[in-house]
């Protein structure tokens, strides 16, 4: 087989990366620092074999040309009509999104399945069936981190200030098992006594609802006006406890984190396998995390390398541990996370683990088509 002879399209999370912009590192800063790093990595990777790849937008019209292997990172408007042409294959459909941010694309995974030939997730068919409707048969994958090693001119860096948190202001479209109220509620308690720095966008608006909806945009538009037209006449508590918490959009993630010893680091909610970027943006800048969302976190990261709010009766239980913490204490929690970050447990996050994916489903469909 000459690999040569076949081309990746890959479908991105968001209309924003169209037109090749998912491999370009400098995208997506809002997000976090190198956030497209993994699919410049998979590109260069894929290159290496003689295999290219670009983004959906770019496949040509016509059915000429190498094999066309088409993999959607969550988007759902085009494959029926690929499906069509015998000269793509539907290989892969990842769901990326929260399900409770997105609860429609998970609503649709039941009817896409059929043509896919893969699905995967970060969670088990079990766990998302109340959002499929269905239990589905998924594949795991594990969401990529940018970095292989800690940043080690932040990681050592001395004289932090004690917490920190770092989020936009955002609403879902579901609230089960939601965890968005949670980080207003630990804002508000820790910025009673000035111990929390809150960092992100948007919080001197409005919070944004995410997530795909069948109201219009200019509906949406007022919608978000008319609520803060109404919290001028009455506030939300917790939404004035978060913006005298404020500090701004924080330019790099990495370096307002390695200014602070704690970090609250929430999932969007609770759900077994939903692990993000949060916890190991902390890792790798020696900040202690104090972690809620996946259940099962310590089957894929040392239950000593972060603190589990679920330990803790409230928020107030979780501040006095905070400040009987010794620097030694705090030291085991650092170490701790730099060993499994340069360990070969840390690989399944890696940039080259989410690459071997796409080099296998490749691999395996071009060899399909051609038997």
């Amino acid at each position: 087989m000459n690999q040569a002879q076949a081309a990746l399209y890959i479908d991105p999370p968001s209309h924003h990366f169209l037109g090749d912009r998912l491999f370009d590192a400098e995208q997506a800063k809002y997000g976090g620092d190198q956030l497209m790093a993994p699919y410049v990595h998979l590109r260069a990777a894929l290159a290496r074999q003689g295999i290219p790849v670009h983004t959906a937008d770019l496949m040509p019209e016509t059915p000429d040309g190498p094999a066309k292997v088409y993999v959607s990172m969550g988007r759902l408007g085009s494959y029926r009509r690929l499906a069509q042409r015998a000269d793509v294959t539907l290989s892969a459909f990842f769901a990326m999104e929260c399900p409770i941010v997105d609860p429609a694309m998970y609503r649709a995974m039941a009817r896409a399945q059929p043509f896919f030939k893969r699905l995967y997730s970060w969670s088990d068919g079990a766990s998302l069936a109340r959002f499929t409707g269905r239990r589905l048969a998924l594949r795991p994958f594990c969401w990529p981190q940018s970095f292989d090693c800690v940043h080690d001119a932040l990681w050592r860096r001395d004289g932090r200030k004690f917490l920190v948190m770092i989020n936009s202001n955002k609403l879902p479209q579901l609230y089960w098992q939601e965890l968005y109220t949670e980080r207003l509620r630990a804002v508000a308690h820790f910025s009673r006594t000035g111990e929390v720095d809150l960092y992100g966008r948007e919080w001197e608006q409005p919070a944004h609802r995410l997530g795909r909806t069948w109201i219009p945009y200019t509906l949406r538009k007022w919608e978000r006006q008319l609520r803060g037209s109404w919290q001028q006449f009455r506030p939300d508590p917790l939404l004035e406890a978060a913006r005298s918490a404020y500090r701004g959009k924080a330019e790099s993630k990495s370096e307002t984190l390695s200014r602070y010893t704690f970090a609250l680091c929430f999932e969007n909610m609770v759900l077994k396998g939903w692990i993000t970027e949060k916890l190991f943006d902390c890792f790798f800048t020696g900040t202690v995390p104090i972690y809620w969302g996946a259940p099962d976190i310590e089957k894929h990261v040392p239950r000593d390398s972060f603190i589990d709010m679920r330990h803790f009766r409230d928020y107030a239980e979780l501040g006095c541990f905070l400040r009987s913490l010794t620097a030694r204490e705090i030291g085991r929690y650092r170490e701790s996370a730099r060993a499994f970050v340069s360990s070969p447990h840390f690989h399944p996050f890696s940039k080259e683990a989410f690459a071997d994916i796409f080099r296998q489903i490749v691999c395996e469909d071009i060899q399909c088509a051609r038997r």
